[in-house]
């Protein structure tokens, strides 16, 4: 932690800033008084007397990890998303420019001070420089916290982690890529596959469509819900999803998929009704069959049921 706080000193003098806030989700709450307990220790020694650090808690939106509906949240203000422009660096919390920066990206200054650019540069790929910290959760044996150079293969991280009969990887979170076992040798950087860091492993047991269902449940009950793109979308996929699933889709259902994801992406205000369709759109890539055959066994399913009413009519 004491990194974060040297990283944060660093950039708020590079800015002229004085104040600066650390916003904590609302499921992080055990974290709380080890940051506070290590501001005071930082600001007793000496180095904070120009800078005033407040930890900030939210409610446990999701939505609050996008950088406009963060600082809504920090003004005490509905977790939303703000139309852009104008942008935080030009008119951020209470109108006054703001920069907004990912923990990660702040613990690396530090370092970079110490040895230099020069060092931090021969680190990574051409585009993607330094380490990127994973979090592995799902069908392995030994789930936890990786970091690894940029541009390591996906592969890499997930045998790290122990992952056997692979069917598929999520890399980026709810809404990131899904990458089929055939393609483990990808990238993790920005040339190639990276998101927020959560990867999710599934293996040959897992079903597709569930897992995208789920997926999507979710970033519709996360949506503010302020533009109709994200509110309604998410909710009309995760029906047609969640039919598909009980064995109750249509063969119009991939079309429907598919027009919705082009209009959320390019209409969505903000980066979670922007990349939802992602995972959607990944596993008609990539597992087409998967939905095409659950769309066979409705109609199977279908054609039945009505051969039983036939009978008992």
């Amino acid at each position: 932690p004491f990194s974060l706080i040297e990283g944060l000193a660093i950039a708020s003098y590079a800015i002229g800033a004085e104040k600066a806030f650390i916003y904590l989700r609302g499921e992080y709450h055990f974290l709380f008084n080890l940051l506070e307990s290590v501001i005071k220790q930082a600001k007793d020694k000496g180095f904070l007397d120009n800078l005033e650090i407040q930890i900030c808690e939210g409610a446990g939106s999701y939505v609050c990890g996008e950088e406009s509906a963060l600082m809504n949240s920090i003004e005490g203000r509905r977790g939303e998303a703000r139309y852009r422009p104008p942008f935080p660096p030009s008119k951020g919390l209470w109108g006054k420019p703001t920069i907004i920066n990912n923990v990660e990206t702040l613990m690396n200054i530090p370092k970079i001070i110490l040895e230099g650019a020069r060092w931090f540069n021969a680190i990574g790929t051409q585009k993607s420089k330094g380490t990127k910290v994973f979090s592995v959760s799902g069908d392995v044996e030994r789930p936890g916290v990786y970091e690894l150079v940029m541009g390591s293969p996906l592969k890499e991280l997930i045998d790290i982690a122990g992952a056997r009969e692979v069917k598929m990887v999520q890399v980026g979170g709810a809404s990131g890529h899904i990458i089929p076992k055939n393609m483990m040798d990808i990238l993790l950087c920005y040339e190639g596959v990276l998101g927020s860091g959560a990867v999710t492993v599934f293996d040959e047991t897992r079903d597709v469509i569930d897992i995208v269902h789920k997926d999507i449940a979710f970033l519709a009950e996360e949506s503010c819900g302020k533009c109709t793109p994200c509110r309604e979308g998410t909710h009309i996929m995760a029906e047609i999803l969640e039919r598909l699933s009980q064995g109750e889709g249509f063969r119009e259902d991939i079309a429907a998929l598919e027009d919705l994801s082009k209009a959320m992406m390019a209409a969505s205000l903000c980066g979670l009704g922007q990349t939802a369709p992602v995972p959607v759109l990944d596993t008609l890539k990539y597992f087409r069959n998967d939905y095409e055959l659950r769309i066979h066994q409705s109609e199977i399913l279908r054609a039945l049921k009505a051969q039983r009413l036939d009978i008992s009519n």
